[in-house]
C-alpha cells in the first residue's frame, strides 16, 4: 500500500483498480511513514528558479573527479541497451539504465540525506499517482498537498525540497562531465594525438617517396639518354668496321682475279 493510501485507509474505501469513495467525516492526522525530526526546524524555501540544463566548462586541470557511472563497476554500457536516434541524428531519448540511475539517486537521497527526513517533495510527488483518476490537475494537486498537510509537509517544505533534489541532480551532472572529461582525455585524447603523429610521420613520408620517385624519374631518363648514346655509338663503330672490312675484301677479290 503506498504512503497516500496508507493515509486516506481510514477514511477511503479503494476497489481492486485503486478508486476510492470519500466518507464524511473529519481526517484526522495519522503517522508519516518516515519520522519528522523536531529539533530542525523546517527552513523557509528561497523563490524556485526554473531548472536549466547543465553544461559546465570543465578544465583540463581538474583531477580526481569520480562518477560511478565512469568509474565504477557500471561504466560500460549493456551490450542490449541500444540507443535511439531521431532523422536527424541526435539520441531521442535515454538509455533505460541511466533513468534508472537518477530514480535510484532519488530514492537514496530520499531515505539517507537528513534534509529529506518526514514527507517532502518526493512523497508528495509519489502520492499523487493514488489519486490520479482526479482528471483536473489542480484539484490532484491540491488534494495531495491537503492530505500530507497532516504530516507536518508545508509549501515552503515542498520548494526548498524539491530545489534540493534539483541540485543533488545538477552537482550529480556535474561529476558526471568531470569525470567523462578525464576519461575523454585518458582514452581518446591520447590516441587522438598519437593519430595526429602518425599523420605527421606519413605525411613526411610521403613527402619522402615522392621526392624518391621524382629522383628514380630522373635518373631513369639519365639512363635512357646514356643508354641511347651508348648504343648509337657502338651500332655505328660496328657498322663502319664492318662496311671497311668489305671494301678490303672487295679490294683484295679484285687483286685476286686481275693478277
Amino acid at each position: 500500500m503506498s504512503f497516500l493510501k496508507q493515509l486516506l485507509t481510514p477514511f477511503v474505501e479503494f476497489d481492486d483498480e485503486g478508486k476510492k469513495t470519500p466518507e464524511k467525516g473529519n481526517q484526522p492526522a495519522a503517522p508519516a511513514s518516515k519520522p519528522v525530526p523536531s529539533a530542525t526546524p523546517v527552513q523557509a524555501a528561497t523563490p524556485l528558479q526554473p531548472a536549466t540544463p547543465v553544461a559546465p566548462v570543465i578544465s583540463p586541470a581538474v583531477e580526481n573527479v569520480q562518477h560511478p557511472l565512469i568509474n565504477g563497476s557500471s561504466s560500460v554500457i549493456a551490450a542490449n541497451q541500444t540507443p535511439t536516434f531521431s532523422p536527424a541524428g541526435t539520441i531521442a531519448g535515454p538509455l533505460p539504465e541511466h533513468q534508472q540511475y537518477f530514480e535510484k539517486l532519488i530514492d537514496e537521497a530520499n531515505a539517507k540525506n537528513p534534509l529529506f527526513q518526514g514527507t517532502d517533495f518526493k512523497e508528495f510527488v509519489d502520492s499523487k499517482i493514488d489519486i490520479d483518476d482526479i482528471t483536473d490537475e489542480q484539484i490532484r494537486y491540491k488534494t495531495a498537498f491537503n492530505v500530507l498537510k497532516s504530516t507536518g509537509l508545508t509549501k515552503e517544505k515542498l520548494l526548498s525540497t524539491g530545489q534540493e533534489y534539483l541540485n543533488i541532480i545538477g552537482r550529480d551532472l556535474n561529476a558526471f562531465q568531470g569525470a567523462q572529461s578525464m576519461q575523454y582525455q585518458k582514452e581518446v585524447r591520447q590516441k587522438e594525438l598519437v593519430i595526429q603523429k602518425k599523420a605527421e610521420e606519413l605525411q613526411a613520408l610521403t613527402q619522402k617517396i615522392n621526392a624518391l620517385k621524382t629522383e628514380i624519374n630522373q635518373i631513369t631518363n639519365d639512363i635512357n639518354i646514356t643508354k641511347d648514346k651508348l648504343n648509337t655509338t657502338k651500332n655505328s663503330f660496328l657498322l663502319a668496321g664492318e662496311n671497311k672490312q668489305k671494301e678490303i675484301e672487295t679490294e683484295l677479290q679484285k687483286i685476286a682475279q686481275y693478277f
